[in-house]
């Protein structure tokens, strides 16, 4: 989704400046990248039957013209009145000559400069790609075919317009990379049934339910499809692929393929493009499908037929389909549950204190809960099991990152203890928002399985673990859904547990004021209230309270 219109409105009065200004509108209504405009001269200003027009140069064009020589521009894009009035004064009034450049500074500072504008204001968070998808986004709602639009920003790509197209628009998409293709050398082998698969998906892909639907639905269709051998879709991870869909040949021949063709997999992500590739008996066009939970993901479809750049494009305008249809199962699962990220991190005995103790005394340890306390350290309550209580807390008490620990209970080959500890990768995730799901250390390692809010920064958690704990590694990542649960789900949740004298215990203790300090009635009056001895009473409440406790801190809703 683009920067709406009020967000760039304000964006435009946070500016302090005439140069951030110009940056910002030389992004948002030209959609020139940070690049694009440490190159600009006030010479590259034109004027073409009344209009403005930029001349945007490329590296090479900007380098022949540095050596003397006057190249064609990579492009000229519309330049705004306003914008071209404001370029004009600004190079007046700093004394800039037309051959020279408008900005003395390095593209990094240019796109600094709008981060420092955006973080001026409260509610927007904008790049200079988000301004560019503005631009684009403006032009595409005014009805500029996107092939036009794709020319006037400069993207090589039409696939990098779909996730900006609304979507009655994904027809227009197609339609255009069927024209181009058309106006060069026809619609290829490929070309056609995979346009023919395009057009009908918007439909077959409304009512889709989830990822893993959206995934098949695609595939299935793609390999269906004349010319087309197989298709396969998988998400990306950080370093990790993971298929979420293989149709029309064996998983194990998609795995192994995507071992040996690695890198180039990762320059197809990393580029946001789609390009042709040797593939298991013929080739495959890989395209880079944006969005998503992490990273995007790649589709791929395999053919025996030859590829030309209309079957590529072809591909392309799938994959932008698919980051659609991605996107609304996402808005739809947000709208019927909390959602969140599961890391899995896998900590050896040199970042773990547990996991030391694992391996020193050949045990296993599992954490039953942390509580944050003072300073930086936490409380940790871990069950060990395959070693006596004596030598255990004799191992902890010597280790620096533990500051004290206690004999809960010991018991046959085991003990539940005590720790504060102070480093640990636990903390960084806790500081971050997170909550721990699980721990457990055995054989000098400890896996460790946290969860974070659905809008927190992984990566920013991610990397202060890594950070504190270079030997700690990310071993996985998962996006989860936990039901939202209600008011009155939780009770009727908790209502399930307890007994019916539990209930009418813990609720006229609670309304006869046992709770309140000082007590409005003592126990004794309360047993006597519900026809009970003052034991009993006890034991109803402790029972009860256990439960409300363990629903409170440890049970989330089931997931489905």
């Amino acid at each position: 989704m683009s920067l709406p219109p009020a967000s760039y409105d304000r964006l435009r009065r946070a500016t302090r400046t005439h140069r951030e200004e110009l940056v910002v509108r030389l992004a948002g209504e030209a959609g020139l990248r940070p690049v694009e405009q440490a190159r600009l001269r006030p010479e590259d200003v034109l004027e073409h039957e009344g209009t403005q027009l930029v001349a945007v140069h490329s590296e090479s064009t900007a380098a022949a013209r540095e050596a003397g020589e006057s190249p064609a521009p990579a492009r000229e894009t519309v330049l705004p009145d306003g914008v071209a009035h404001d370029l004009r004064q600004y190079a007046a009034s700093n004394g800039i000559a037309d051959d020279e450049p408008l900005f003395s500074v390095s593209p990094r500072r240019l796109a600094m400069l709008i981060r420092e504008v955006s973080d001026r204001v409260d509610g927007v968070d904008a790049t200079a790609p988000d301004l560019r998808d503005f631009f684009a986004a403006d032009l595409l709602d005014d009805g500029v075919p996107p092939h036009i639009v794709a020319e006037a920003g400069g993207w090589e790509r039409l696939d990098s317009l779909a996730p900006l197209l609304p979507e009655a628009d994904r027809d227009a998409l197609v339609q255009a990379v069927e024209e181009r293709s058309q106006g060069s050398n026809g619609v290829s082998g490929l070309a056609r049934p995979v346009l023919a698969v395009a057009r009908e998906l918007p439909h077959t892909l409304y009512d889709a339910e989830d990822r893993d639907e959206v995934a098949a639905t695609v595939c299935d269709r793609l390999a269906d499809a004349e010319a087309v051998r197989f298709a396969w879709l998988a998400e990306r991870t950080d370093e990790t692929v993971t298929l979420r869909h293989v149709a029309g040949v064996p998983e194990r021949t998609v795995r192994d393929h995507l071992d040996d063709n690695r890198e180039a997999m990762e320059d197809v992500a990393a580029e946001g493009s789609a390009r042709e590739l040797p593939g298991p008996d013929g080739a495959i066009v890989v395209a880079h499908v944006p969005g998503g939970d992490a990273d995007g993901a790649l589709l791929a479809v395999g053919t025996s037929k030859s590829v030309d750049d209309a079957a590529t494009d072809a591909v392309a305008a799938v994959a932008g389909q698919t980051a659609h249809a991605l996107a609304a199962v996402q808005r739809k699962r947000l709208l019927l549950s909390d959602s969140a990220v599961e890391l899995e991190f896998r900590c050896p005995a040199a970042a773990s204190t547990l996991a030391d103790l694992s391996t020193a005394l050949d045990c296993r340890i599992e954490l039953s809960g942390i509580v944050p306390v003072d300073g930086d350290a936490l409380l940790f309550y871990a069950a060990v099991e395959g070693a006596d209580a004596e030598p255990v807390l004799t191992r902890v008490a010597a280790t620096d990152a533990v500051d004290d620990a206690r004999l809960l209970e010991g018991y046959d080959d085991g003990a539940a203890i005590e720790l504060v500890l102070t480093a640990t990768p636990v903390r960084p995730l806790v500081e971050h928002g997170g909550r721990v799901r699980s721990l457990a250390a055995s054989d000098g390692v400890t896996t460790l399985t946290a969860e974070l809010p659905g809008d927190a920064d992984v990566r920013a958690a991610v990397d202060a673990v890594t950070d504190a704990h270079p030997s700690v590694g990310l071993t996985a990542k998962r996006q989860v859904d936990r039901p939202v649960e209600t008011d009155a789900g939780f009770r009727e949740r908790l209502g399930d547990r307890l007994s019916e004298r539990q209930t009418t215990v813990l609720r006229a203790a609670y309304h006869a004021g046992y709770f309140e300090w000082p007590r409005d009635t003592t126990a004794e009056e309360l047993a006597d209230s519900v026809g009970v001895s003052a034991p009993t009473l006890h034991n109803h409440l402790r029972n009860a309270e256990g439960k409300l406790l363990t629903a409170f801190f440890e049970d989330p809703p089931a997931r489905d």
